[in-house]
């Protein structure tokens, strides 16, 4: 069904290609859920300051809403692609592989994360025709947005793309960081929408997916809850991955932020960071924040999961503990060895500023 998809999408596409290339349309192809202030509409914002631009968007979340959502995607989305100057990516799009496209036409992959954490895309073990439509798909890219020049080799072995491709440009999502002026603010929106009490450090806990769905339905369960709800100094929020969906269970002890549309603002407020293999650490990164690394299954995700690119334990910025009695006796002692988080950004981040859309903009669309 799925390449009877593609093929229909591609038929269409190349029809539309007989309408002219229209100069300056934008289309954000949003296939990864970003919620407010993520990078295509940080990129939308930041594009006002250089003329007109006609922006068109696609949300993947449309796709699966309703029969108009398809068939918008089967008929609107092609001509949008075909008759786009700019098209700008969050994420793998399949069907890029057997689209042929203008050479004027510029198609940009942000991606949805950035620096290097866990493997992705190519980096992994796929299925042969899998890694071959992927392999197509890239090679459409006119350039790759990376957060540094030491993560290029990172990405030319997960999107398979030429160096020359991949630009260290800096991570647009990351702006937004850098552009919040009343932070406190910030702070108190998220307080007041959880009843948080703002004079305790709140610490977010933001586990990632696994591949294994069994594994997600009991993530839960492995974090001492209520141990840490006995930690007075703490309030507790849980943000989970959205492809682990609702399964929290009946918990108490802390605040579940799933539904904030704003995944930088819950970053923002926060103040200390429990994770695993998440590229939420990114954000808390270039905060400058306190992270600990609650890796309860690490060597099931090293050997049978994603993996990483490089050693998991010497390269977190942050302690790793593996048991709930671990963690909680960490948070008892307050030493989160935040002196790792220097090398650790410089690896990941060469702009530490508000300017990462400028720079895509002044480089490739302008």
């Amino acid at each position: 069904m799925k390449d009877i998809l593609y093929l229909v999408f591609c038929i269409v596409f190349h029809l539309c290609r007989l309408a002219p290339l229209k100069r300056r349309k934008v289309l954000m192809m949003c296939i990864h859920n970003e919620g407010e202030n993520g990078a295509l509409s940080l990129m939308e914002s930041a594009l006002h300051d250089f003329g007109e631009y006609e922006v068109v968007w696609f949300r993947r979340e449309l796709l699966f809403a309703s029969l108009g959502g398809k068939l918008r995607f089967m008929f609107k989305v092609p001509f949008d692609m075909a008759t786009a100057n700019y098209i700008l990516f969050n994420d793998n799009f399949m069907p890029l592989s057997k689209l042929h496209f203008s050479k004027k036409a510029v198609l940009i992959q942000l991606w949805h994360g950035e620096g290097a954490m866990k493997r992705s895309c190519l980096a992994m073990e796929l299925p042969p025709k899998e890694a071959k439509r992927l392999q197509k798909a890239n090679e459409k890219m006119t350039a790759t947005v990376v957060s540094s020049k030491a993560v290029i080799p990172v990405y030319e072995e997960t999107f398979g793309m030429p160096e020359e491709k991949i630009l260290p440009l800096g991570a647009p999502r990351t702006d937004y960081f850098f552009s919040i002026q009343d932070k406190a603010a910030v702070r108190r929106k998220v307080c007041e929408a959880y009843g948080l009490d703002e004079s305790k450090k709140i610490v977010l806990y933001a586990p990632t997916f696994r591949d294994d769905e069994n594994q997600n339905a009991h993530l839960m369960e492995h974090f001492p809850f209520a141990d840490f709800a006995a930690l007075e100094s703490y309030s507790l929020i849980v943000r989970l991955h959205p492809q682990i969906g609702g399964v929290i269970g009946a918990k108490e002890g802390f605040q579940d932020v799933s539904d904030y549309p704003s995944v930088n603002e819950i970053a923002l407020a926060a103040d200390i960071l429990i994770s695993d293999y998440s590229s939420i650490i990114m954000d808390f990164t270039v905060q400058n924040k306190p992270m600990v690394f609650f890796a309860f299954d690490l060597e099931e995700f090293t050997e049978h999961g994603r993996g990483f690119y490089f050693d998991y334990e010497s390269y977190v910025p942050g302690v790793v503990v593996k048991t709930g009695e671990a963690l909680i006796e960490l948070f008892r002692s307050g030493a989160f060895h935040e002196e790792k988080i220097e090398a650790f950004r410089r690896f990941n981040f060469d702009y530490l500023d508000k300017y990462n859309c400028k720079r895509v903009i002044e480089q490739l669309m302008h």
